[in-house]
């Protein structure tokens, strides 16, 4: 689906929501771990600082708990929680072992960390919808990962992760949106910006 018309996240979001959503239970958890064998295979974990959004069980999003299980003991994991007297997403650390509650937005967050800096990330795994071949991505339409990457060091590695494949799908880019580095689904990985 080749969609170039100004303005079209709102209409590839709603196509492949609606994509995702036909998923079963059993194909977000086998999808998952592929991604995850996936990562694995294509990226050396070993010591850095790795940042994980962590999957709202409502919305059918990679499983982000089969990564975390795989290279929790060999790099330092952080993630984000929403400050609200901040009015603003938070960096966090925590030791890999904390039990997590839901949060604000159904997010899960780990119940003790310490407050991190941005700046110290190696590399972040980005959720999406869907993305293009210049690494652009439609996530929710709330900004809220793009003020994330926003504030990251320019090394940081930026890698998205999506259930489905590249699919003719063009991104009308916005001056606000961050490019991803490296794309991660169940069969590929995709590398831009290089």
């Amino acid at each position: 689906m080749a969609a170039t018309s100004n303005g079209n996240k709102n209409q590839l979001r709603k196509v492949y929501l609606q994509k995702r959503n036909a998923l079963n239970e059993d194909d977000v958890l086998s999808f998952s771990k592929k991604i995850c064998q996936e990562l694995i295979h294509n990226f050396n974990f070993n010591d850095l600082n790795v940042h994980l959004f962590y999957p709202i069980k409502t919305k059918k999003e990679v499983n982000t708990w089969t990564i975390h299980q795989a290279i929790s003991k060999s790099c330092r994991l952080f993630t984000s929680v929403y400050s609200d007297g901040l009015n603003e997403w938070e960096c966090v650390s925590f030791e890999s072992n904390t039990p997590f509650k839901e949060k604000k937005y159904h997010v899960p967050v780990p119940e003790f960390y310490k407050s991190s800096k941005w700046s110290q990330i190696d590399l972040i795994l980005i959720p999406l919808i869907c993305f293009d071949l210049d690494g652009n991505r439609v996530g929710y339409g709330k900004g809220i990962y793009d003020s994330i990457c926003a504030q990251l060091k320019k090394t940081t590695i930026k890698v998205g992760l999506s259930f489905f494949d590249h699919n003719d799908v063009f991104i009308d880019k916005e001056n606000h949106d961050i490019a991803l580095d490296y794309c991660q689904t169940p069969s590929k990985l995709y590398q831009f910006n290089f």
